[in-house]
């Protein structure tokens, strides 16, 4: 689960500009002193507030060749793409 979120990023950066520790930052927000100076070090040397990505890989667009297979393979075995591995 991703503790930080664009809005609360954008309050610890707000919260650090007024002068609060980090460490009350850190416990406040529950994550590490650590991600919090990993936060603020990005809006430093980029000046914007740094966004979240979304997790995890990119999905590949399934090729012609791919779907044609799985259909002839379904048609000759009647299981679909996952039970073929």
């Amino acid at each position: 689960m991703r503790k930080l979120n664009n809005k609360k990023i954008r309050w610890i950066i707000r919260e650090i500009e007024k002068g609060s520790s980090m460490s009350w930052i850190a416990h406040v927000q529950d994550v590490t002193r650590v991600r919090i100076w990993q936060q603020y070090n990005q809006y430093l040397s980029t000046e914007e507030i740094p966004k979240l990505m979304k997790p995890g890989k990119k999905p590949e667009p399934i090729s012609d060749d791919g779907i044609i297979l799985v259909n002839e393979m379904y048609e000759k075995y009647r299981v679909g793409p996952l039970k073929l591995i």
